[in-house]
């Protein structure tokens, strides 16, 4: 038996309205993340989903990284479990 795990969090991320287009291009490039909305003061909401908490955080620390963001705030976080037997797996 194998348990999968899905975790999604939300974030706002407060980045210098002059950087605005790098914070895109970079979240744009991300398999995890996801800009939803972006306001021309620099306050963007960020959805990430990944395979489990560790992978969540690299992306958080990922997005501080960018060249302009100033604050980023976890919003919302909620994992899902789902168990398969091996024999369900093959099919």
């Amino acid at each position: 038996m194998r348990t999968d795990e899905l975790h999604i969090s939300s974030l706002i991320v407060h980045v210098r309205p002059e950087k605005i287009l790098d914070l895109k291009a970079c979240i744009q490039e991300s398999q995890q993340a996801e800009l939803v909305t972006v306001t021309e003061k620099g306050k963007a909401i960020v959805v990430i989903e990944a395979a489990n908490q560790r992978e969540i955080m690299k992306c958080i620390d990922n997005i501080n990284d960018i060249d302009g963001v100033v604050h980023t705030s976890l919003v919302y976080h909620e994992f899902e479990q789902s168990t398969q037997n091996n024999s369900e797996e093959g099919q």
